[in-house]
């Protein structure tokens, strides 16, 4: 009986689970378009920066200047990063007859 009990109770839990992340999984149509447009990249600089006594922060070196020192608010130790963000929606479509046709020819059309 314990059993039978202890089951049911697993399997009310899964169907409970289950109907939950059914529920949540799915993102509105505006959030899915912009993931797919827009790529946000950090990146570890190989450094970090520290606070100096008069307030201002050690700077940070690498990836030809990019890099700028990350700090949480009562720390005196952060870490120097490289942050890009790229926007693909500026872009014109890959596939647009634009794109293709300032393509390079493959070359066995060039030999004929």
């Amino acid at each position: 009986m314990e059993v039978k009990i202890f089951t049911f109770l697993q399997i009310a839990l899964f169907i409970a689970l289950g109907i939950h992340l059914i529920v949540a999984g799915p993102d509105t149509k505006g959030d899915e378009e912009s993931d797919e447009n827009e790529l946000f990249t950090v990146e570890y600089c190989g450094t970090n920066c520290t606070q100096l006594e008069n307030g201002s922060w050690t700077p940070c070196s690498g990836n030809n200047g990019n890099c700028r020192c990350f700090h949480e608010s009562d720390k005196t130790v952060g870490l120097c990063l490289s942050t890009e963000y790229t926007d693909f929606s500026e872009y014109p479509d890959p596939n647009s007859s634009e794109i293709i046709a300032a393509a390079p020819l493959p070359r066995e059309r060039l030999i004929q």
